[in-house]
């Protein structure tokens, strides 16, 4: 474990007896009586904010029992470690109750990333000799030797990026992306802030600095875990969906002829001198997948009567996927002559 992120670090505190301000549970003075902060409106709080985020990995309240010649009983009961990456929106990192020690040191299953910290005692969680106050010696928060991503990418199977929303960063954890249909898997392309980490994908290594992930259709889940030199390990999230079809199977225009429909193939180039008017029947791959008609920003339904002027008719047949990010657009060029 590292230093102690808690010492001389800014601190408030819900409330405290003069002259035992809050300043004084993270001064690293321990030998003095009156090294102590005192809250006598609980539930109440000791709040730290360590200007950056940093890992914790181990935390420790000292009472004043039985240091600096309080009495043994004067120890505290019940407190709980909370943490914060705004300062307002709080999650609890790790609870004590019924303690009879006074000094309770506690080492973390799993590091905690957050800017801010709080110490908080609840209602009746005070000093064993007294439960309506609270008094802490010295709080302290020991830095974790974690090891982050430095950079994330991700590719799909034609080589392009895929985009992370949020944009990466060291300290976001769970990030959300999308891949087309066509991309049956991506290349995750991870490295770490620090060279002796090892970093597995999915549970697997790397290769050459990178990993394969199959993609199945929806929603697939891409974990990513840094191990540090002393097993700390950080751990991100990366929900990928991949879209539902955006093809379509085929296609029938009214009173129209022409060469094989394939549905990669997105252009085609018919010719009429005798029809006034055609329909268009489309069939998506998917079913569910939203498919728009139009000539010239008119929208048609399947099947619906669309007027040809004389020359070029450029009809227009979108396909969304239902599911995910991503479409294609066939176009049907109908030239009518007279």
């Amino acid at each position: 474990m590292g230093n102690n992120l808690a010492l001389n670090a800014y601190i408030t505190a819900s409330s405290y007896v003069d002259p035992y301000v809050p300043y004084r549970a993270v001064n690293g003075i321990t030998s003095d009586p009156t090294s102590r902060w005192l809250c006598a409106a609980l539930p109440g709080w000791l709040s730290l904010d360590l200007k950056n985020s940093r890992w914790i990995g181990q935390w420790t309240v000292k009472s004043p029992g039985n240091q600096a010649g309080w009495p043994v009983d004067y120890c505290m009961t019940s407190f709980r470690l909370e943490s914060s990456l705004d300062g307002t929106n709080w999650t609890i990192v790790d609870s004590v109750t019924g303690n009879n020690s006074n000094l309770c040191t506690r080492v973390l299953p799993s590091p905690v990333c957050a800017r801010y910290f709080r110490l908080y005692v609840p209602g009746g969680g005070g000093l064993k000799a007294n439960r309506a106050a609270a008094s802490i010696m010295e709080l302290e928060l020991i830095e974790a030797d974690a090891a982050v991503l430095s950079s994330l990418e991700i590719k799909d199977n034609n080589g392009n990026d895929v985009a992370l929303t949020p944009g990466f960063y060291p300290d976001t954890f769970i990030y959300v992306s999308n891949v087309g249909f066509d991309s049956d898997w991506i290349t995750v392309i991870p490295a770490a802030s620090k060279a002796t980490a090892v970093i597995t994908v999915n549970g697997q290594g790397l290769t050459d600095g990178k990993a394969t992930v199959e993609m199945n259709n929806g929603s697939n889940t891409v974990e990513i875990k840094v191990t540090s030199a002393d097993g700390v390990t950080v751990t991100y999230q990366v929900a990928v969906t991949r879209a539902s079809s955006p093809y379509l199977t085929s296609v029938k225009l009214a009173g129209l002829r022409f060469s094989v429909f394939e549905k990669t193939t997105y252009s085609y180039d018919l010719s009429t001198s005798r029809l006034t008017e055609t329909a268009v029947i489309p069939a998506s791959e998917d079913p569910e997948a939203v498919v728009e008609i139009t000539l010239n920003d008119v929208v048609y339904s399947s099947g619906q009567q669309i007027p040809l002027n004389e020359g070029l008719n450029p009809i227009n047949v979108t396909v969304t996927s239902k599911t995910g990010d991503d479409s294609r657009n066939y176009i049907f060029n109908i030239n009518k002559s007279t």
